[in-house]
């Protein structure tokens, strides 16, 4: 075991003297976001998929907005499903069964007669998408010390953009232009990491939280013990039994609401609405759309896609790096200042009859690379970490129900935007992140460094003290 020193004196006891097993530790944090891997994958595979399907079902606007959106309506199904069997099954148990769903789903997209039942099954899919989308951090964020969580927890969003990498990828090369019905294969292709991630899963432990809160107190000082030196474990046992303490055990969908939790579940829901309403999935989603009226062809677009997506995996591995080294609050700082400011520059390169392609794809890989760096993997890190433990696993539910009804929104109304206008597209995604940004200084706090317990008792002490959390 490698011994990492505390990050912060001003943690509530001394993790100096633990030690952590990091490979072990790592390794389980890798299966569990596989989960993310097949967000990915079923979150951009829809990117390669529109422009055969527009043409093979005849879909335009709000038609095509509804296939493609119905796969957000599936996973806030997924979140809400996940709170309520998470609790009762255990966090592995509702992987595995995640996991499975994939497998069906896949094979049933891939198979799909006709864009009702293209829909019917992309809905199916998202049902796991939105388990997944709450799984994966939540496990992680349970099984991660303190020290590595950020890092730990942001390896889910870099699988997520390996998935979208990936169905890009394949994307481009089997998607032939002369044949409509090559986005069959774009779907199938995730077959395969899907097996991997059903088989793997079998290998993780429980997460100790959730053990313990379900009294399985030997199992869960077992795990504890696999992830860090027995001072390590018997303090974290400590802190979990008191945090838990102090909570109602069951921790209530009602309690959500009350006067204790619901300012930190509003800052959660506000985070959720950010990321999506930054704009991500109208450029994410509709690239293929916004390249075309560039005047950029099919194949041209797919190829552009493969570019993105590179920028996209490359930015998300330097935000793993420098999450707990940056913050979290600094992060989305500046994700939302420079991606409004991206945004008017796309709404002022499509004011123009003659539309410069070029400038259009360096517009968007900026604002990419921004997003991965910034907003995709800090969300999911935020909303990892600030619910108390006893409530933790519904109020990212809801949270997480509340980024797919964002998601949904904006992908709905996004071949409507950019039918109408571009330049009107852009320029009220750009207002959006200056809105974003005043969000973020006001009212997101500094939880880098940090133990989840030790977060639950800084923010119940700002919400005390009835003034905005503020960055360390």
């Amino acid at each position: 075991m490698q011994t990492i020193p505390s990050p912060t004196g001003e943690t509530g006891y001394n993790q100096k003297h633990f030690s952590y097993n990091r490979r072990y530790v790592l390794t389980m944090s890798l299966i569990a976001a596989m989960g993310g891997l097949m967000f990915g994958f079923d979150l951009g595979v829809i990117t390669g998929v529109i422009p055969f399907i527009q043409q093979q079902f005849h879909l335009e606007g709000f038609s095509l907005g509804w296939v493609v959106a119905i796969f957000e309506v599936g996973c806030m199904g997924g979140t809400f499903m996940t709170a309520w069997l998470s609790d009762r099954l255990g966090r592995k148990k509702m992987l595995i069964f995640t996991a499975a769903s994939f497998l069906v789903t896949t094979v049933g997209a891939t198979f799909s007669g006709g864009p009702v039942a293209l829909a019917a099954w992309r809905f199916a899919q998202g049902l796991g998408v939105g388990a997944a989308s709450v799984l994966s951090p939540m496990y992680i964020a349970e099984i991660a010390p303190a020290p590595m969580r950020g890092k730990l927890v942001s390896t889910n969003q870099l699988s997520i953009v390996t998935g979208v990498l990936l169905a890009i990828v394949v994307s481009y090369y089997v998607g032939d232009p002369g044949n409509m019905e090559s986005w069959r294969w774009m779907f199938g292709a995730a077959l395969v990491p899907a097996l991997v991630f059903f088989a793997a899963l079998f290998a993780i432990p429980e997460s100790p939280r959730w053990l313990v809160k379900a009294r399985f107190h030997q199992q869960a000082e077992t795990v504890l013990k696999k992830i860090g030196n027995d001072r390590f474990a018997e303090q974290e046992l400590q802190e979990i039994h008191r945090s838990l303490q102090a909570g109602s055990q069951q921790g209530t969908y009602a309690e959500l609401f009350g006067s204790a939790v619901l300012p930190i579940l509003l800052t959660g829901f506000g985070l959720a609405v950010l990321q999506q309403f930054s704009g991500a999935n109208n450029v994410t989603a509709y690239m293929q759309v916004i390249f075309a009226k560039a005047n950029i062809s099919i194949k041209d677009g797919l190829l552009n896609a493969v570019f993105v997506g590179l920028v996209l995996f490359i930015m998300t591995i330097l935000a793993v790096g420098l999450v707990d080294k940056m913050g979290r609050r600094k992060l989305m700082l500046i994700g939302t200042s420079c991606m409004a400011v991206l945004l008017f520059l796309l709404a002022w390169s499509f004011n123009s009859t003659a539309v410069n392609g070029t400038l259009v794809f360096a517009f968007v890989m900026a604002y990419i690379a921004v997003y991965a760096f910034t907003l995709a993997p800090v969300t999911w890190v935020l909303l990892s970490e600030i619910f108390p433990n006893h409530i933790r696993s519904k109020a990212l539910s809801l949270a997480s129900f509340v980024l797919w009804l964002a998601t949904f929104l904006v992908v709905f109304i996004s071949p409507y935007l950019l039918r109408l206008s571009p330049v009107i597209n852009f320029i009220l995604f750009g207002i959006c992140n200056i809105i974003g940004f005043v969000f973020v200084l006001r009212y997101v706090p500094e939880t880098k460094g940090k133990t989840l317990e030790e977060l639950e008792t800084m923010l119940a002490r700002e919400k005390s003290r009835d003034r905005p959390a503020s960055g360390a």
